[in-house]
C-alpha cells in the first residue's frame, strides 16, 4: 500500500521529463528551422561571416574629384571593376544593376545602393568618356579610376583581380581580363559580400531590397 503514492510521485516525474523532453525537441526544431529559413533568405548575394573594414584608398572619379574610403560610408554600396571596352559582363553587368535600382524605386526603397563602377584600365577611361559610359546605363552611378598602384590598393584588398592583355601588333587594341563579381559594401565601410556571377536580375533585386532594410 505505501508504494503507491511513490510509484505515483516517480510515473509523475518521468511524465514531466517526457513532458520537457518533448517541448525541448520541439523548441530545438522551431530554431532550427528559423535558422535554416534565415539562411536561405539570401538569394543570389553570398555574405561573408564577418565584415571586414576597407582600408584607406583614393581615387579619382570621371569628374576628376577625389573618392575615399569615406565616399562609401553612411549607404550600402555595389562595386564593380571592369573597363568600358568590355565586350559583354561589364555591359551586362551595369544594365542589370541600373534594372535592379529601377526596381527598386518601384517597391518604395528611397535609400538605394550607391552603384560604383572602378575601370581598371585608366589609360583608356578617364575624364568624359568613362562619365558618359557609365551615365549612358544610370545617370545615379559612379564611376571612378586611378593609377595602377592606387587601384591595386584597392582591388587587392578587396579580392579583385585583373591583368591587361598584349595589345594587337596591328591595331594595338588590348583586353582586360578581370573579376566578375558585384561586391557588397555596407554603410560602415565594410566588405560584407558579393554578388558573383552570372547574376539573376529578379535574385539581386529581391536581395538588394533586404539590404536596404539593414542598419
Amino acid at each position: 500500500m505505501t508504494r503507491y503514492p511513490s510509484l505515483r510521485r516517480q510515473h509523475g516525474r518521468i511524465f514531466l521529463l517526457v513532458v520537457t523532453a518533448i517541448v525541448a525537441l520541439a523548441a530545438g526544431l522551431m530554431l532550427a528551422g528559423n535558422l535554416m529559413q534565415r539562411s536561405t533568405d539570401w538569394r543570389a548575394a553570398q555574405l561573408f561571416p564577418t565584415p571586414r573594414a576597407v582600408a584607406d584608398f583614393e581615387l579619382e572619379t570621371a569628374a576628376g574629384e577625389r573618392f575615399t574610403r569615406a565616399d562609401l560610408q553612411g549607404q550600402w554600396n555595389l562595386l564593380f571593376f571592369g573597363f568600358t571596352n568590355c565586350p559583354d559582363v561589364c555591359p551586362d553587368t551595369l544594365a542589370m544593376l541600373s534594372a535592379s535600382m529601377e526596381q527598386l524605386a518601384l517597391m518604395r526603397r528611397e535609400e538605394k545602393p550607391q552603384v560604383i563602377f572602378v575601370s581598371v584600365d585608366p589609360d583608356r577611361d578617364q575624364g568624359e568618356l568613362l562619365e558618359d559610359y557609365v551615365s549612358w546605363f544610370n545617370a545615379d552611378f559612379v564611376a571612378v579610376t586611378g593609377s595602377e598602384p592606387q587601384l591595386q590598393a584597392l582591388s587587392r584588398q578587396l579580392g579583385v583581380v585583373y591583368f591587361h592583355e598584349e595589345p594587337d601588333q596591328q591595331t594595338g587594341f588590348y583586353n582586360v581580363d578581370h573579376s566578375a563579381s558585384v561586391l557588397i559594401v555596407d554603410p560602415e565601410a565594410r566588405l560584407f559580400g558579393r554578388f558573383a556571377h552570372p547574376l539573376v536580375p529578379d535574385d539581386v533585386t529581391a536581395d538588394l531590397f533586404q539590404l536596404t532594410r539593414m542598419r
